[in-house]
């Protein structure tokens, strides 16, 4: 899941357009991100033995951003590449903002969850992940587990989160299987980060990058294509 640098109280967006069914071309450089926005409105009960949670109040900002595109980069997060160091203590200062590491019982840091705790009393979960080399493993409904526990501690009317398709394909049934409900789906378009800069270009091959526009009398259109 992705966001703007600052977090907004937005539940969901506000325009509803009335489209034509089809497909639709993009310009080059651009990526559709196909949204699913879910919610629970009450915890699930032995979801799974919680992680051992901490609170990072203010993180030290090279090692947050190391651990967030570590997280993140294969799934074309790139919220930190776009801040400065000054931005991402203001963001952390705001006190609405919670940022936790999972651990195991062995003490080693599995993954993170950052969430928005808005003024009309709902959380939003905006980001969560496992460091790559360990999912599949059951962490992630732990890593969730204990995030979820302390969420709710907060008493908030609800919990949301919105889906990528840029996530990993089985996202839809990982949160359903953890208690959230689809509600609304949506898309959005977004200039490609490996294009513009904020990522690697070797960043999340599964997501094909196209670097300039497809002409049929065009013979290296090919070769502009990279999956």
């Amino acid at each position: 899941m992705t966001r703007n640098a600052l977090i907004t109280e937005d539940t969901m967006p506000a325009e509803i357009t009335d489209l034509a069914t089809g497909y639709r071309r993009l310009p080059a450089g651009k990526l559709a991100n196909a949204v699913t926005w879910m919610e629970a409105r009450a915890p699930r009960p032995d979801l799974a033995l919680p992680l051992a949670m901490t609170r990072i109040t203010m993180p030290d900002c090279a090692s947050y951003r190391a651990i967030f595109l570590e997280i993140g980069a294969p799934w074309l997060w790139d919220r930190v590449s776009e801040m400065s160091d000054a931005e991402i203590a203001e963001h952390f200062a705001d006190p609405r903002q919670h940022l936790y590491f999972g651990y195991d019982e062995s003490g080693a840091h599995l993954g993170m969850v950052e969430f928005f705790v808005a003024d009309s009393g709902e959380i939003e979960i905006t980001h969560f992940g496992l460091f790559p080399s360990l999912t599949g493993r059951g962490f992630g409904k732990r890593l969730m587990a204990g995030a979820l526990d302390l969420a709710w501690r907060l008493d908030p009317s609800r919990i949301w989160l919105h889906t990528s398709s840029f996530d990993h394909h089985s996202v839809i049934g990982f949160y359903s299987a953890c208690g959230f409900v689809p509600f609304a789906t949506g898309f959005e378009i977004v200039d490609d980060p490996r294009i513009k800069g904020t990522l690697a270009r070797d960043a999340a091959p599964q997501i094909p990058l196209i670097e300039a526009e497809w002409h049929p009398c065009n013979p290296d259109s090919r070769q502009v294509a990279r999956a």
